[in-house]
């Protein structure tokens, strides 16, 4: 982060507290033209810092080791992305294994879950979570994240699963683990 602009930095600032931006998102965050946006996104892109997502940017997920929890590769629509205590970021392959990581674990300092319904990273203590649906892609039990709890509660009707808040899920996670 040491050769970033200012701009810069307050353009990784809003992504890193949203997940993403789109690109009229940050020029007017910022206060600045859409081509200055441009430039700036594609010199954020330029560090890996960023990816490229339709209409805008998201953190960058990096290159895969596998899940922190379990050690499988996860699937884009439920991707949980961990940024430990020292600075390096590591992904969970879904929430199921996000939450487990974020109980099991002492060197994570904050996580972005991935909204089942539009794939945007959120803030994973403000996300909703349906357990044991009977949509399943990866682990077991299910576990889908939410922005929004309607969301979660209209999902949750159509294909079963209890609806919870973040210290809710991850608590049941962590008794079903340890059973």
């Amino acid at each position: 982060m040491k050769n970033l602009s200012p701009r810069q930095r307050e353009i990784l600032k809003l992504v890193t507290r949203k997940g993403d931006a789109t690109v009229e998102e940050i020029r007017q965050a910022i206060g600045i033209s859409q081509a200055t946006a441009y430039r700036e996104i594609q010199a954020l892109m330029e560090t890996g810092l960023v990816s490229k997502i339709p209409g805008g940017i998201s953190l960058a997920v990096g290159p895969s080791t596998g899940c922190i929890q379990c050690g499988q590769e996860g699937n884009s629509r439920v991707t949980f992305l961990i940024e430990k205590k020292d600075g390096s970021r590591a992904t969970a392959c879904c929430p199921h294994c996000g939450l487990m990581a974020l109980t099991r674990r002492d060197d994570i300092s904050a996580a972005m879950a991935t909204d089942f319904f539009n794939g945007r990273l959120l803030n994973a203590s403000q996300a909703w979570y349906v357990l044991g649906s009977e949509i399943s892609l990866c682990c077991s039990p299910s576990v889908l994240s939410f922005l929004l709890r309607d969301h979660a509660e209209r999902f949750s009707r159509g294909f079963g699963g209890d609806v919870m808040d973040f210290a809710s899920a991850q608590k049941k996670v962590g008794r079903l683990m340890s059973l």
